[in-house]
C-alpha cells in the first residue's frame, strides 16, 4: 500500500514540477530565477534519492553494488555538467536530476512487475 502512495504521489507531482519549471521563467532577475530553481533542484533531489532506494530495496546485493557503482559515477557526471568555476547551475542540477529519477523510476517498474535487468540497473543512460 505504501508503494502504490508513493508513486501516485510521484506520479501526480511530476505535472506540477513541469509547470513549476515554467513557472521560474516569469521571475526576471537571476536572483529570483535562480531561487525557484533551487527550490525544484531540492524537490528533484528527494524525488531522486527516494526512486534509487525504492530500487536498492528491489534489487540483490550483486546488483545493489552495480547499482551504487553507476550511481556515484551519474554524481561524478553531474557535478561536472553543472559545476563551473564552483558555481551551481542549479537549473542544470534540476533538469539533470529530474531526468536520472525518471531513468530510476523506471527500472523500479520494471522491478515490480518481475522484469528486473541488471544492465539496465547498472547502465550509463546520461551518454
Amino acid at each position: 500500500m505504501k508503494a502504490i502512495l508513493c508513486a501516485l504521489t510521484l506520479a501526480l507531482l511530476a505535472p506540477v514540477a513541469a509547470h513549476a519549471a515554467n513557472e521560474c521563467d516569469k521571475y526576471r532577475t537571476s536572483y529570483d530565477k535562480t531561487y525557484c530553481f533551487a527550490r525544484l533542484f531540492l524537490e528533484s533531489d528527494k524525488e531522486l534519492n527516494a526512486s534509487y532506494n525504492e530500487l536498492r530495496g528491489l534489487v540483490g546485493d550483486s546488483t545493489k553494488q552495480q547499482l551504487k557503482d553507476t550511481q556515484l559515477e551519474w554524481i561524478k557526471y553531474r557535478n561536472a555538467s553543472c559545476e563551473s568555476s564552483g558555481a551551481i547551475d542549479v537549473d542544470c542540477n534540476y533538469r539533470v536530476n529530474r531526468d536520472r529519477a525518471e531513468y530510476l523510476r523506471d527500472r523500479v517498474r520494471e522491478c515490480k512487475a518481475g522484469t528486473c535487468r541488471n544492465d539496465m540497473i547498472s547502465k550509463k543512460s546520461w551518454n
